[in-house]
């Protein structure tokens, strides 16, 4: 009487990375003669990370044996991916801009999508802002890395227009130099006062900013104009 031979397979642990093919599932166990094993090792259903069972599936090595199955498993693995934001600027005032990304390393699987978006450092001043990662999400197959840059806040520019005809005579104080002005934001408002050129003789002299000012977050252009002295005997 000729019985069946016992023999085990030991299935090899194996792994990958999210998205990647499963590799070969391999397993170690002998045969008699020039016997061979056939059909493949099988594995739990499932592509998200974690750890899959793999089993017998339809290995064989025929009537002439009986198998014993020691079963391992596949281990699923995150991906890793970079996730780069753009630079950003604005005007001081402006509503943000739309805070974008690219992807510097990797790439996503499928149809899978990011959620969530990118946020900032607070502040609405001139001055430079971290761009942070916010609630921006891949999900739990990916090991996500996040590389930050700046939302710049510029200064506005705003147009000042001295009043045209502003005069005196020779000999007088004189008078405040009045204007027009772009709208600046919010309740923000203009302190301080034009100025002019020095002399008192007469003659026509270059309106200045002197000490007029909107503050850092504005930067102010000066439209040219004159104030003119006039001698007292045109006056007269």
């Amino acid at each position: 009487a000729i019985t069946v031979k016992s023999v085990t397979v030991i299935a090899d642990s194996q792994d990958k990375v999210y998205g990647d093919e499963d590799p070969e599932l391999t397993y170690v166990g002998e045969l008699a003669f020039d016997d061979v094993f056939t059909g493949l090792l099988d594995r739990e259903v499932g592509e998200d990370v974690g750890i899959y069972e793999i089993t017998q599936g339809t290995l064989t090595a025929g009537a002439n044996y009986d198998i014993t199955y020691v079963s391992d498993y596949l281990t699923i693995t995150e991906k890793a991916i970079t996730v780069t934001a753009d630079a950003q600027t604005k005007v001081y005032g402006d509503i943000d801009p739309e805070f974008t990304y690219q992807i510097t390393i990797g790439s996503l699987v499928g149809e899978d999508v990011f959620a969530g978006g990118l946020s900032r450092d607070a502040g609405e001043d001139v001055g430079n802002y971290v761009i942070n990662q916010g609630t921006l999400d891949v999900g739990a197959n990916y090991d996500l890395s996040f590389i930050s840059d700046e939302l710049v806040i510029t200064p506005k520019l705003i147009n000042v227009t001295p009043d045209a005809g502003q005069y005196k005579y020779e000999g007088e104080v004189d008078p405040v130099l009045t204007y027009v002005n772009d709208p600046l934001v919010g309740t923000d408002e203009l302190t301080g006062e034009l100025n002019r050129e020095a002399g008192e003789t007469p003659g026509a002299y270059n309106i200045l900013t002197g000490t007029l000012t909107a503050g850092g977050n504005y930067d102010i252009a000066l439209q040219p104009e004159v104030f003119t002295i006039y001698a007292v005997d045109t006056y007269t």
